[in-house]
């Protein structure tokens, strides 16, 4: 039996191997581990600023008839990439934060996990942080509470898309995006590269409150 489950795991590795073997040098890829994941929104913003150079480089090559009729289709393209950009960004930083979380569970052999809370999201890493923990996320800091603000953003275009109805609700949130310096409404929900830029800088203020320096006890 040990023989047969040895062959069986050298035709697997072999098999791994070949298939590793097969992929063509222009399609090798790798992926980070959650904990490092942050390291995605680099290159997720590099992608994303690469796409937009190309955007605005074929509208500039517009000629005037051109122009006419293609740029809306051209900015309508580029803003669906965007907003797909910073919906992608946020759940990196939600899974970023999340995998720290268990890290430190681990570290400190601590018996409650993260997924022991009721809460769910960002909210939940912040109050196992502070209350299992014994770190001390202050939500009050500025860069946590324009945080709240882009769950908010993230959550309409997540379940109503870029566009606000008349409903009060929304013309309450429509008033509130207005003023935040990291979305531009015309009159939908728009981002530009620099808005992304520093959407995910705000993303790495909210990292580095995790990195341990926040503990009550440090």
């Amino acid at each position: 039996k040990e023989d047969g489950c040895r062959v069986a795991c050298e035709k697997r590795i072999s098999t791994v191997s070949l298939g590793i073997n097969m992929i063509k040098p222009e399609n090798t890829t790798f992926s980070v581990p959650r904990f490092l994941s942050f390291i995605d929104l680099a290159y997720l913003y590099e992608a994303a600023k690469a796409a937009d150079e190309q955007f605005s480089s074929k509208v500039s090559s517009l000629t005037d008839d051109e122009a006419r009729n293609k740029t809306g289709n051209i900015n309508a393209t580029r803003q669906s990439l965007l907003r797909a950009v910073f919906i992608s960004s946020y759940a990196i930083l939600e899974q970023n934060l999340d995998e720290l979380m268990l890290m430190e569970q681990e570290k400190c052999e601590a018996k409650l996990s993260p997924n022991d809370l009721k809460h769910r999201g960002i909210n939940r890493s912040i109050v196992y942080a502070n209350k299992v923990l014994g770190m001390s996320i202050d939500t009050n800091k500025k860069h946590w509470k324009e945080l709240q603000n882009l769950q908010e953003v993230r959550n309409h275009l997540t379940h109503y898309g870029p566009e606000f109805s008349s409903s009060p609700e929304h013309q309450k949130r429509f008033e509130k995006f207005s003023n935040s310096k990291y979305v531009t409404l015309r009159p939908v929900i728009c981002f530009t590269i620099e808005q992304i830029e520093n959407v995910i800088n705000l993303y790495m203020d909210c990292i580095k409150d995790f990195s341990g320096d926040e503990r009550k006890n440090a």
